[in-house]
């Protein structure tokens, strides 16, 4: 299982960023290219994709800037992307990691991982200006 770790400089606060990052009906703003939507059904939350639905768990905390995504492609599978808001100065650094599912095809992982580098690109510009997408 490959595992791959990308980090962004951004100039606002970490618990702020984590605060962000924990609500699960703002995946759709930063996370472009994996979150086409997202809807709470009963007691989860499920994100569409373009392949589908993907339940997520997020288990975060703003005051550490631990921000853990669970996700469920398919019942009884959580694959985790760790994260995390580290306080730097008055901005913060912002790690994300994400894991190869185990019979993910490289192509696939690849693909997430080019898709990640936009997605905090997003979120970096998100988080600084506040834009009102």
């Amino acid at each position: 299982m490959r595992a791959v770790t990308r980090t962004i400089s951004i100039a606002a606060n970490s618990q702020k960023v984590a605060k962000f990052l924990c609500d699960p009906e703002n995946l759709p703003r930063w996370a472009v290219g994996f979150a086409k939507g997202v809807r709470r059904e009963k007691d989860r939350w499920l994100v569409q994709t373009g392949s589908g639905d993907v339940g997520v768990r997020i288990v975060g905390d703003p005051q550490t800037g631990v921000v853990d995504f669970w996700m469920s492609p398919a019942e009884g599978i959580e694959i985790l992307a760790a994260s995390r808001a580290i306080p730097r100065g008055e901005g913060s650094e912002y790690t994300f990691t994400q894991f190869q599912a185990p019979g993910m095809p490289d192509e696939i992982f690849d693909r997430n991982v080019r898709a990640l580098e936009h997605e905090l690109t997003v979120l970096k510009a998100i988080a600084e200006v506040e834009c009102p997408l």
